[in-house]
C-alpha cells in the first residue's frame, strides 16, 4: 500500500536512485555497440559487476551472468575478476533486485540497438542481452514495490542496497580500461 503521503516504495526508489541510475546509464551508453571493441568493453565492464555480485544471485540472475561469460568467450575475452574490497551482504534484498531486474528493460533496448547496428555481432555474442529480455520478474517486483509504502524506516535499507548496486556497476565501469580506443 502507498504510504499516507502517496509515495510507494517503487516511487521512492526511482526518486532516490535516479542520479546514480543516470550516471551508470551514461557510462555504459558511451560504448559503441556497433563495433566488436566497443561491445566487448561494455560486456567486460558489465561482467566485473556481475562477477562481484555472483554470490547473491538467484537462478534467473545467474543465467544472465553465465550468458555474459559465454558472450565474452565468443569474443575471445577473458572473464574479468570481481572487484576487491566489496562488502557483500549475506543475501539479496528488494533493493538489489530493483537494479538487477530493472536492468532487463534497458537490456531489451540494447539488444534491439545491437541487432540493428551489427546483426552478426548480436548473433555471435548476444546471449547476455537475450537472456536479460525476460521482464516477468521485473513486473512482479515492480508491482510489489508499487503496492508498498515508501516512507517506512525499514525501507531505508532497501534504498541503500539499490544505491550499492548502482555504485558497484559504476565502479565496475572504471575497473575496465576505458581509453577512447576501447569504447568506440
Amino acid at each position: 500500500m502507498k504510504s499516507e503521503n502517496g509515495i510507494s516504495l517503487r516511487d521512492r526508489l526511482r526518486r532516490e536512485t535516479g542520479a546514480a541510475h543516470g550516471r551508470v546509464d551514461g557510462l555504459f551508453g558511451a560504448c559503441d555497440l556497433a563495433t566488436e571493441q566497443g561491445y566487448g568493453t561494455f560486456l567486460r565492464a558489465q561482467a566485473v559487476a556481475w562477477e562481484t555480485l555472483r554470490p547473491l544471485l538467484d537462478d534467473g540472475s545467474l543465467a544472465r551472468a553465465d550468458a555474459l561469460r559465454r558472450d565474452l568467450d565468443a569474443l575471445g575475452l577473458a572473464v574479468p575478476p570481481p572487484l576487491r574490497n566489496v562488502d557483500l551482504p549475506e543475501m539479496a534484498t528488494a533493493g538489489h533486485d530493483y537494479v538487477l531486474e530493472g536492468s532487463r528493460l534497458g537490456s531489451a533496448v540494447l539488444l534491439r540497438q545491437l541487432r540493428a547496428a551489427s546483426p552478426a555481432l548480436a548473433e555471435r555474442a548476444g546471449a547476455y542481452l537475450l537472456e536479460s529480455g525476460d521482464t516477468a520478474g521485473w513486473k512482479l517486483l515492480s508491482t510489489r514495490l508499487q503496492n508498498e509504502g515508501g516512507v517506512h524506516d525499514s525501507n531505508d535499507k532497501i534504498v541503500e542496497d539499490a544505491l550499492f548496486v548502482f555504485d558497484l556497476f559504476e565502479r565496475s565501469w572504471h575497473a575496465v580500461d576505458m581509453s577512447p580506443a576501447n569504447i568506440s
